[in-house]
């Protein structure tokens, strides 16, 4: 049974993502929810951090349902352009990680995905920051970091690309000397990665902090130590088997604030976007949230 309640629904899309099957979008999703009586209009996305001034655009102009379709990257864009409004995010994943769709329970199929849109249940979101960055899935530095930033620079994406590259680089890869506190608590080692986790997982079911809560107020803090590169398959398998927290080169902490004054990285992520760490850098939880359309 569809939702009664008809909206403004406005799409903004990424016709690259997913091997331009965002393009699509306009031949299937605006169609079906036209045909259901939703008001629907639509724009492509032209250039990096398009996606955040037709969001905001789009809130502007009294759009109810404001939907990213496209990968993690677009689906940052848009969700940084909604933050502190009442309009609600949906979101039509079509690209290779799909975090936080898979956390709000959203199908992956495209067919399946626009029914959330019309069906699905609106959820306020905790929002995370790295200085004045906003991240709604994973931020961090370290390995995953470089991955991130050696991906930015290919042609090629997708999760076999990714795969490649982890392969390549973890067997070359130094650990980083970090310094930091954690809500006051001062910790200083030598570390393959960390994770500033709002949500579960990176994205395609690789659960880097399991037990996170987008909706708690607290940020899970995920310390991945100085590990030997033998031990490499066994963290893949627990990225994917959920008990990362149980390895004994893991440290897990909870917080709201965390306070880092070294790391030798020039590089973080945030939901697998690169960026350019600047140090001391402050990571917290936003004042203002976001409502999203979730599949759960």
């Amino acid at each position: 049974m569809l939702q009664q309640n008809l909206m403004k629904i406005f799409l903004i899309i990424n016709k690259h993502a997913g091997h331009h099957r965002g393009a699509k979008a306009v031949d299937f999703v605006i169609p079906f929810l036209k045909k259901h009586g939703h008001s629907v209009g639509y724009s492509f996305t032209q250039y990096r951090g398009h996606a955040t001034e037709l969001a905001l655009q789009a809130v502007a102009d009294g759009f109810d349902l404001i939907v990213a379709v496209g990968g993690d990257g677009t689906v940052n864009e848009v969700a940084r352009g909604l933050v502190g409004s009442q309009a609600v995010m949906g979101i039509v994943p079509i690209g290779s990680g799909n975090g936080l769709a898979r956390e709000l329970g959203i199908p992956m199929q495209m067919r399946k995905s626009v029914r959330t849109l019309a069906e699905g249940k609106n959820l306020c979101l905790d929002v995370c920051k790295i200085n004045d960055q906003r991240f709604f899935c994973t931020s961090g530095i370290g390995f995953d970091a470089h991955i991130a930033d050696q991906m930015s620079k290919t042609s090629i994406r997708g999760f076999l690309r990714y795969i490649q590259f982890v392969v390549r680089e973890s067997a070359l890869y130094q650990p980083l000397r970090i310094r930091m506190k954690i809500d006051g608590v001062p910790i200083e080692k030598s570390v393959f990665m960390i994770t500033f986790a709002n949500a579960s997982q990176f994205g395609n079911n690789a659960f880097i902090a399991p037990g996170a809560s987008m909706t708690d107020g607290l940020m899970d803090v995920v310390l991945v130590k100085k590990i030997n590169k033998m031990w490499m398959p066994v963290l893949a398998v627990a990225l994917f088997s959920k008990f990362i927290s149980k390895l004994p080169f893991v440290e897990y902490y909870q917080a709201r604030q965390i306070e880092l004054e070294l790391a030798d990285t020039p590089v973080f992520h945030f939901d697998g976007e690169p960026g350019k760490l600047v140090v001391p850098a402050k990571i917290s939880i936003d004042e203002e949230k976001i409502w999203v359309r979730c599949g759960k």
